[in-house]
């Protein structure tokens, strides 16, 4: 209460220039302030959008991976029951088999691999070419292959070889289910 009275006297001693100064002072410091704290209230506004929406777009990328793992392991339990319905089955023997019904010669040098593609599942490869084909016969062998639910196919080069001959390379592909003894 002391420091008012003080202030109280010390305004009257001033002449009304001296006062007029302080005041506007006194107000530009008020509204300093306001425009700093404006400011900032600004900022800290903006800032906490930026971080919603970069919380929006993590969000939506939780959802994706999800949805994506969900397919997958959804996918895996599928594939899984065609490896169990099919525990003979071996890559190099359907091809065998697949060939001599499609009424086809391979290229030499075809085998079938193994990869490791996670802790569950090997992926079994078997890379083989095809000279003096028809287009039409390599419709009939997709169309035959694709109605294979344990074979699928990994990758198709298809080239010319003039008139009405292509030569095609194609990779099929399994699975193989890992047992949890190894």
């Amino acid at each position: 209460m002391e420091a008012l009275n003080k202030l109280a006297r010390y305004l009257q001693n001033l002449n009304q220039k001296q006062f007029q100064r302080h005041i506007l002072l006194f107000l530009g410091s008020v509204a300093l302030v306001a425009a700093s704290v404006t400011y900032f209230i600004y900022q800290k506004k903006y800032d906490l959008a930026m971080h919603i929406k970069q919380l929006q777009t993590l969000t939506e990328r939780s959802f994706k991976m999800i949805a994506n793992n969900r397919k997958m392991i959804k996918d895996e339990v599928r594939f899984k029951e065609i490896l169990d319905k099919n525990k003979d089955f071996t890559m190099k023997g359907f091809f065998e088999q697949f060939y001599r019904e499609q009424n086809i010669t391979p290229e030499t040098g075809w085998d079938a691999r193994a990869e490791t593609v996670n802790e569950r599942f090997d992926e079994i490869t078997l890379p083989a070419s095809f000279k003096g084909q028809t287009t039409e016969k390599l419709v009939k062998i997709l169309d035959t292959l694709d109605k294979k639910e344990i074979v699928y196919i990994k990758e198709l080069k298809i080239r010319n070889e003039g008139g009405q001959k292509i030569g095609f390379d194609i990779m099929l592909a399994t699975k193989k289910y890992k047992s949890m003894l190894d």
